[in-house]
């Protein structure tokens, strides 16, 4: 498989976005945090009560209490949601 320059082009940007915004969870973790209530209006609550069920979204509780409230990654739903960015899968396929 061979690739163009626009297609390089926009895989390069792509990976320096991801790389920006790994860096910027992991220099700030609570800016990845959304709480389940968060979540569903987002997402859904159907969508994200299937994808706790299959064990593909995975929560933390925010505090040591049964009703402390359930955390959720931003980035974890986005992957699940969306998978790839759209002009990713343009480049690659």
């Amino acid at each position: 498989m061979e690739i163009d320059a626009w297609q390089l082009k926009t895989i390069i940007r792509e990976t320096a976005k991801e790389a920006v915004e790994e860096y910027i969870r992991r220099s700030n973790p609570t800016s990845d945090e959304i709480t389940y209530s968060k979540a569903c209006l987002r997402y859904g609550e159907g969508w994200l009560d299937h994808q706790i069920a299959i064990g593909a979204a995975k929560w933390i509780r925010k505090g040591v209490y049964q009703n402390s409230p359930k955390i959720f990654s931003i980035k974890q739903l986005d992957d699940l949601k969306y998978g790839p960015s759209s002009q990713l899968r343009a480049a690659m396929g």
